[in-house]
């Protein structure tokens, strides 16, 4: 930030003597020398410190500076299961609101191995937005206390695939209206505010630490990060994506909001087109979460109908900043969060367009990832902003091991999420899928609950859903 300095200010103020013939006056003189006005500054400095699989890693460490020629993270050789965590410092010199923003702007297929070729029959080279990284590399983010571990306590604010959380959408760190950290308002100046990151190269679990252990993030880092669901498709693929802070000073601003949305200005002469109305399918501000099915027994024409029927459903639902808002849950072997809550519908169906089908039927994963969306930072108030969820599966629940309770800790999984408020709508496409399960166990009940013989199908039914009953 460039540093603005004030005109030099001096007032003399100086007292007349007046002398007579004959007699004479007491007098004074206070002169006040030198005085300045000189703008204050807002320049916001970062550090970070970061670990590889839990050693110190120097290229991605750096002290108290400038972001540009620096990069949170730069890894060449990943394998399944790696992992990373960062402590990110935020300083300002004055009090500031802060907000951040992460765009994905590269995930491609690099180079195809013959051992890629086998689980990734679509890989080309160079394979442009067509790699499989990003779907399959998890992030955590959190307000830390400086110790670079997730401890009991500490609050995840934002977690997700690299592809469904890195759509360049401003995320609040403090402003106003929210705070990442406990205490509400923005970073006190001279005070320092830390953010925790954790990325895994597989299923990443939370698990936090006692903060009563003083730990060490050498020894622990507060998840759990396995990689063994992965395949050979994400060999040699690559992700980038380019990371933004943001401060603006909380003086004479005391109403800053990361995501305020201005009224747009009329433009004379000019025919302004408005944004397409939701279809009577949606509620006019409902925060929608798809929970979709991408296990092995689908095959790729299924998929392709799916992914169809998924991204029609979005586009019907006419997504705004103050409209209607979706997001995406998928579950295979594990599950994922592929999209947060969220009004680009670009980067939801760009979410739905990279799913994969492979591996088990893990419901419960799904829903529970979902109803976390549902209750996060990204949820709206449910009085004005209901919460609905639609899931659509073709087989039946084998997963987390052993596979005959599976279906019993989906049903739960549905439970919790109708106790938060959530409205749970089911669509079983096929003959394989046991439908009394899913209507009375899933679904909030028979009404909503519906068949589909195929995937074909599957985009008239989702279209003739009415979110609203």
């Amino acid at each position: 930030m460039r540093r603005l300095v004030g005109s030099l200010l001096v007032v003399g103020l100086v007292s007349a003597t007046v002398i007579g013939l004959t007699r004479s006056f007491f007098s004074d003189t206070e002169t006040s020398s030198g005085n300045t006005l000189t703008a204050g500054e807002l320049d916001l400095k970062i550090d970070n410190t970061s670990y590889y699989n839990g050693v110190l890693n120097a290229g991605t460490t750096w002290t108290e500076t400038d972001l540009p020629g620096h990069l949170f993270f730069n890894f060449d050789d990943l394998k399944p299961g790696d992992r990373g965590e960062d402590t990110i410092s935020l300083h300002v010199q004055n009090d500031g609101w802060t907000c951040m923003d992460i765009l994905l702007t590269k995930n491609d297929d690099n180079t195809c191995t013959e051992p890629e070729l086998l689980d990734d029959l679509n890989c080309i080279e160079p394979g442009t937005g067509s790699g499989e990284l990003a779907q399959n590399i998890n992030f955590a983010f959190w307000a830390d206390d400086g110790d670079n571990v997730l401890e009991t306590g500490e609050k995840i604010f934002k977690t997700g695939t690299a592809q469904g959380l890195f759509d360049g959408q401003t995320w609040t760190l403090a402003d106003s209206g929210f705070s990442v950290w406990p205490t509400p308002g923005p970073i006190p100046g001279n005070e320092i505010r830390y953010i925790g990151k954790f990325w895994c190269l597989g299923n990443l679990t939370p698990a936090p630490a006692d903060p009563l252990n003083n730990n060490v993030p050498t020894q622990v880092s507060g998840f759990t990060c396995d990689g063994a669901a992965l395949n050979n498709a994400t060999q040699t693929d690559i992700a980038m994506a380019d990371v933004n802070f943001t401060a603006v000073q909380a003086r004479h601003n005391l109403s800053f909001l990361c995501n305020s949305t201005p009224t747009p200005t009329p433009l004379s002469g000019v025919t302004v087109t408005p944004s397409p109305t939701p279809t009577p399918l949606a509620c006019t501000q409902a925060d929608v979460m798809l929970v979709l099915d991408r296990s092995g027994s689908i095959d790729s024409t299924e998929l392709a109908d799916l992914k169809t029927a998924g991204k029609s459903f979005i586009d019907d639902l006419g997504l705004s900043a103050l409209g209607i808002h979706a997001g995406m849950s998928s579950f295979a072997t594990t599950g994922s969060l592929d999209h947060i809550l969220a009004s680009n519908s670009v980067t939801v169906k760009s979410a739905i367009d990279a799913l994969i089908a492979s591996g088990f039927t893990n419901l419960k994963a799904g829903l529970d990832l979902a109803n976390g969306e549902l209750a996060g930072v990204n949820d709206r108030a449910d009085g004005t902003s209901p919460d609905k969820m639609i899931v659509v599966t073709d087989g039946n629940p084998n997963r987390p091991l052993p596979s005959g309770p599976a279906a019993a800790a989906a049903a739960t999984a549905a439970d919790n999420a109708r106790a938060a408020g959530v409205e749970v709508f089911v669509v079983g496409v096929g003959a394989d899928v046991n439908a009394a399960y899913l209507q009375t166990d899933i679904a909030d009940d028979a009404a909503h609950y519906f068949s589909v013989s195929n995937y074909s199908g599957l985009q008239t039914t989702l279209q003739n859903l009415d979110l609203c009953q």
